[in-house]
Formats: structure tokens, sequence, C-alpha cells
């Protein structure tokens, strides 16, 4: 019983520090235009560094450099700091993945990507946060169905481009192949786990060739993997 009013103490104190944390953002100014910026880059390199439950308001203000208040004035709630992070670093990697593959190997430029360890990890712990947050899970839904038509439109256009059978090598199932092998073995290299990683690079870096070279004078001509 002891314990529980100790619980119940220490939610009342957070919410009444958090409501005090609120009026008082109401009431400031920001205090300079590039704050609301560094919010947004401090809260992301937390994430990437030490997981999003290390994003705290005080943590991300400190790192910002700027009073814990502020946070609240630029976004009401944490969630909405998040969704901000995550639409600004969306951005940033679908300009990018646009640029990439549109380039004269787009296949192999979806492995390398996905295969970037640092453009994977932010992800990875939005993933996580999303189990906890209706907001994050929604934005990050848009986000991953955006990803996922630009990069079966680019792997539609090589493969058709080089002859191969669509019906037989549906474009999204190989960019979600692709993809989401990358994925895997940078969510395992994050934990230290390497064991077979080479083999299957080899593989798939393989397999890309094969497809990828899968030139034919018609139409309804087929890799053979």
């Amino acid at each position: 019983m002891r314990h529980a009013y100790q619980n119940a103490r220490e939610v009342v104190k957070h919410v009444s520090r958090r409501a005090e944390l609120m009026a008082t953002a109401r009431k400031a100014k920001p205090a300079d235009a590039g704050a609301r910026q560094r919010l947004i880059e401090a809260t992301a390199k937390i994430m990437r560094d030490e997981g999003y439950a290390a994003a705290t308001s005080r943590r991300v203000a400190a790192s910002a450099g700027v009073k814990q208040a502020l946070v609240y004035y630029y976004f009401p709630t944490m969630d909405d700091l998040f969704v901000e992070v995550l639409r600004t670093g969306a951005e940033a990697s679908l300009h990018n993945m646009r640029a990439s593959l549109t380039d004269a190997d787009p296949i192999r430029a979806l492995w390398l990507i996905n295969s970037d360890l640092r453009l994977t990890g932010l992800n990875t712990e939005f993933m996580a946060l999303a189990n906890h947050r209706k907001a994050i899970g929604a934005e990050l839904k848009v986000y991953a169905e955006r990803v996922r038509d630009i990069e079966t439109a680019a792997v539609a256009v090589a493969l058709r481009g080089r002859g191969v059978d669509l019906d037989a090598y549906p474009a999204v199932a190989i960019s979600m192949l692709i993809a989401q092998t990358a994925r895997s073995l940078c969510n395992e290299s994050a934990v230290g786990v390497t064991l077979g990683h080479d083999e299957l690079r080899g593989l798939v870096e393989r397999q890309i060739s094969l497809l990828v070279d899968a030139v034919s004078s018609t139409p309804s001509a087929t890799p053979q993997p």
C-alpha cells in the first residue's frame, strides 16, 4: 500500500512538473530562430546513439543548448517532437532515395541505401517507439508506404528495361526482398551479430548481378539465377 502511495505521488509530481513547463512555454518567447531545428536534430542524435527512451525533454533541451520549457514552446507534447523528427528525416531520406534510384543501376542502389547502418538505425528506433505511441505508428505507416512506392517503381523500371518478366519477378517482391534483407543485416550488426552476413551479402550481390545483367531481345525473357 505504501509503495502504491509513493508511486502515485511520483505520478502527480511528474504531471505537475510537466504542466508547469507547458505553462512557462506558453509565456516564453523563442530564444532564436534556430532553436526549433536544433531540438529536432538533438532528438534524432540521441535516438540514434542511445535509443528513443533517452530522448526526454530535459535531455533534448540540454543537448540543443536551450531551456527545457522551450521544448514545449515548439512542441506541445513529446509525441509532436518525435513526429517532427520522423517527418524531417523522412523527407530528407525520400529526396536522397529518389536521386539514388534514378541512376543507371537502381537495384544495386536500393541494396546499398538499405545497407547503411546510419540510415536504418533511426528507423529501427521509430519502429520500436511506434509500438507504444499511436501517433508515431500512423506517421511511420505513411512514410513506409511512400518509400515502398518509390522503391517498387524504380525496380519495375529497371527490370522492365532489361526484359525481365514482371509476373515471374514482381517488382514489389524484389524490392522488398532486397530492402528487408539489407535492413535485417543492419539490425543484427547493431547488436554485434554477424554470423553468416558475409555469405548472405555475397549471395544477394550475385543474384542482383544476374538480375540486372538479364538483358534480352525478347520482352518475355527472364534471368536464370
